[in-house]
């Protein structure tokens, strides 16, 4: 068979580590700026996980929903629900609604970032007068006794405005909102608290607002009562401290465990075993690096990427080092041993760290910023990973003594067992094993139609973790605080004073609010009831509509002239605008999705006269955020079974041979994903790198093997005996780099996120049927197919 480029390739590494062998100081040298300079970019490096960290400030859908923040809201809030468990008077005890006044005044003057902080104390309230109205604070006169404070009860439950806003129906729980002055999706200058302390994270909003608000209600005078924190300021911060919770423990146990599994599985030398580590810890420095040089922010995805470049690098070094100690075994110097493992394995490593990289770098065509940019640092961590144990790993195993070290095994004898009977399988039943094979495949394609695209930001997180639990008890006791936002455009200077536009608005939230999932709706309309009831003495019977322009503009002069502002939270300035906001359960995407399409449908049937509309909102953004995840599923997917098989088959020089390879490494991922789709379980932005790591690592398993099997087979010209030196050969490093990996990945299994501990448990399963598909799947069916052409007589 004629010299292929993995043949040219595996001569080119040796004298790659021929070099560095020679020139280990500057190797050393040069790894030692690497580190310095990644460590100096990575310090630069901010964490986010909030909207902004997800979408491009170009997307439409983005665009809209910081337009709307702009232009009515401006701010995100702090949401903390409140209840006396002690008093029989619930939320209005005296004593209690005293220290909620001190509280109010608190937070409003200590938190940072903080624009304006609303309570039963200070709420706008409109009171009737005859024939007019007085707005001002709801406890304008504090009152003096519990009597008076239960007459003042009566009269907030009795409003529809304050119901399930800051009082609950039960009147045993209510809620303070702290609107801010800066979001997540600002730049970073300008949400630093104090400049002398830099971009430290517990600097930045939402941190440090956090963080005050929990010190706050910590405080010993407002003992007696119980806060529980959700909104915009506890979720993105919860996400921070979980991140860097989970980073602080994950990493340093993902190298422990795989120093471990390392020296229980194959018997390494300290500097082999201190290799890899020093590669993979580099590299995860120099990803970190490339984020700060690169403006790439700390999010979610980043997450997994520390655990993934470690085992990547891992996986590499395993073949390297194996095939070292082999040599060593059978009496080679040390320098002679690692220049000969590179030379036989580095080809199939650079191969490996090619299709893996490019598998990531093909996500970068997805919608989601977060994702996309996840895709350019993990590739370039798998090159780091490749670069480093081609030259820092051999330097680690080349040196020392020149001394031919004893002769000893180099794998744990289990391991040798377990590949000497697969190579006894794959060539006793050929046949069984590639319909058995077939058979899960058909199974795992059938599953794959019932795969669905789903995700709920608030199921992410562990039922232990704070946040959702505060978040759940909130959801029950006020209603959803997922936002969907409906934006009316009359192009016209009082056009939203049109009796029959606020008719048309009621009739949208009536029939919103008659939805699953809807828990309440807020509007100019509200409002406009609400004066319209005070107006005529507080009469619940005029809690509606006034009937005319002219009374309706009347009512919002006297309103205004009163010193009336909430209006602006629903209106523009003009009145030309007007916003419906939905609050909704934090339910799973696919009910979002059906809401707005139901919402929509009526909006089509029942048109708000003379107005444009728009819909924006953090639901909406959740919706997006679904509908980009099954593009990139579909085109990321396509783009990496693609660019993979091109690049097998010009390695191999044979279309036959690297279309063959491809079935174990699409295997893995059809499996576990058809399993997903039998077992209900939802593809959302994290389980979607599913496919995108299972065929890098199976590819990288995958070619060692190929090529393994192409080499012996040139060599004995037989297919049963190529199988079982073959898997002799390369099997023990498939199967410990298996176990290490599956080991690796059980870190996951920490998180405080139930998003990343089930991505962990996934990933672990499509690596162990990677193992299956090559020690069983792949050598069966070169035995039936035989792809290096026919067999040579003896």
């Amino acid at each position: 068979m004629s010299d292929k480029l993995v043949d040219r390739t595996d001569r080119a590494f040796e004298h790659i580590a021929a070099w560095a062998i020679h020139h280990r100081w500057l190797v050393a040298l040069f790894s030692l700026v690497l580190l310095g300079g990644g460590l100096y970019f990575a310090s630069k490096v901010v964490s986010d996980n909030s909207l902004d960290a997800y979408f491009d400030r170009s997307d439409s859908a983005y665009t809209s929903y910081i337009e709307y923040l702009d232009e009515f809201l401006s701010d995100e809030v702090g949401y903390i629900l409140y209840r006396v468990p002690d008093s029989p008077h619930g939320v209005f005890d005296l004593g209690a609604m005293k220290k909620i006044a001190a509280l109010t005044e608190r937070l409003e003057n200590e938190v940072p970032f903080v624009h304006e902080v609303t309570s039963l104390t200070n709420t706008e309230f409109i009171r009737a007068d005859e024939d007019t109205i007085h707005v001002g604070k709801l406890m304008r006169n504090f009152p003096d006794t519990q009597e008076q404070m239960l007459e003042l009860r009566e009269l907030v439950m009795s409003r529809p405005l304050y119901v399930d806003y800051l009082i609950d129906k039960s009147g045993q729980y209510s809620a303070i909102i702290l609107e801010m002055n800066k979001s997540s999706v600002d730049q970073l200058d300008d949400i630093v608290y104090d400049p002398e302390k830099g971009t430290a994270l517990d600097n930045l909003y939402p941190q440090v607002s956090d963080s005050a608000i929990r010190e706050i209600i910590a405080s010993p005078e407002f003992s007696g009562i119980e806060f529980f924190q959700t909104g915009d300021v506890a979720m993105n911060a919860a996400y921070n401290n979980v991140f860097m919770s989970d980073s602080s423990v994950g990493i340093p146990l993902t190298f422990l465990l795989l120093a471990i599994f390392s020296l229980i599985l194959f018997r390494a030398s300290l500097l082999g075993l201190i290799g890899p580590l020093a590669v993979v810890t580099l590299s995860v420095v120099l990803v970190a690096g490339f984020m700060g040089l690169f403006g790439w922010v700390l999010g979610m995805f980043f997450g997994i990427v520390p655990t993934l470049i470690s085992a990547v690098g891992v996986a590499q070094s395993v073949h390297i080092i194996l095939e070292y100690q082999r040599r060593l075994s059978l009496g080679d110097g040390r320098a002679d041993a690692v220049q000969a493992a590179i030379g036989k394995v580095g080809g199939a490593c650079l191969m490996a760290a090619v299709t893996t990289a490019l598998g990531f770098l093909v996500m970068s065509v997805s919608e989601l910023k977060a994702l996309s940019e996840m895709a350019m640092y993990a590739a370039i961590g798998v090159m780091c990973t490749f670069v480093l144990s081609t030259t820092l790993l051999v330097v680690f195993l080349g040196s020392g003594s020149s001394k031919k070290p004893a002769r000893k095994a180099y794998v744990q004898p289990f391991v040798l067992k377990t590949v000497d009977w697969c190579a006894q399988v794959s060539v006793r039943y050929p046949r069984q094993l590639v319909a058995t094979g077939a058979l899960v495949l058909l199974v795992s394609f059938i599953g794959l139609s019932f795969l669905k695209v789903e995700f709920n930001f608030l199921k992410e997180f562990k039922p232990h973790v704070e946040w959702r639990k505060h978040t759940e008890l909130v959801e029950d006791v006020m209603g959803g605080i997922l936002s969907v936002v409906y934006i009316f455009d009359t192009q016209r200077s009082d056009g939203i004073k049109d009796p029959e536009f606020l008719r048309a608005i009621q009739g949208l939230q009536d029939f919103s609010e008659a939805q699953p999932f809807v828990k309440n709706s807020f509007s100019v309309a509200d409002l406009q009831k609400d004066i319209n009831r005070s107006f005529h003495g507080d009469n619940p019977e005029y809690y509606r509509l006034a009937e005319s322009q002219n009374l309706i503009s009347q009512y919002f002069f006297v309103y205004e002239l009163s010193g009336g502002k909430e209006v602006y939270d629903f209106v523009s300035h003009d009145y030309a605008k007007a916003v419906v906001e939905l609050r909704v359960s934090m339910t799973d995407s696919r009910n979002l999705k059906k809401l707005l399409a139901d919402v929509d449908h009526y909006l089509e049937q029942n048109p708000v006269p003379g107005a444009v509309v728009k819909k924006t909102g953090v639901g909406l953004m959740w919706v997006k955020m679904a509908e980009y995840i099954s593009r990139t599923q579909i085109i990321g997917y396509s783009l990496i079974f693609l660019g993979v098989a091109v690049i097998l088959c010009i390695a191999f020089g044979s279309i036959k041979v690297g279309m063959l390879s491809m079935i174990p490494n699409i295997a893995p991922v059809v499996v576990v994903l058809g399993a997903m789709g039998w077992l209900d379980m939802h593809l959302d932005y994290v389980k979607l790198l599913l496919a995108t790591i299972a065929i890098g690592i199976a590819v990288d398993d995958t070619i060692h093997l190929m090529i393994n099997l192409r080499r012996q087979f040139l060599k004995t010209g037989n297919y049963e005996e190529a199988v079982q030196l073959a898997l002799k050969d390369v099997g023990p490093a498939l199967l410990i780099t298996t176990i290490i990996l599956v080991g690796a990945f059980s870190a996951y299994l920490l998180s405080s996120m139930a998003i990343i501990s089930s991505f962990g448990i996934l990933l672990s399963a499509a690596i162990v049927v990677a193992l299956l598909a090559d020690l069983l799947f792949m050598p069966a069916l070169v035995l039936l197919t035989k792809p290096f052409g026919p067999e040579r007589l003896q």
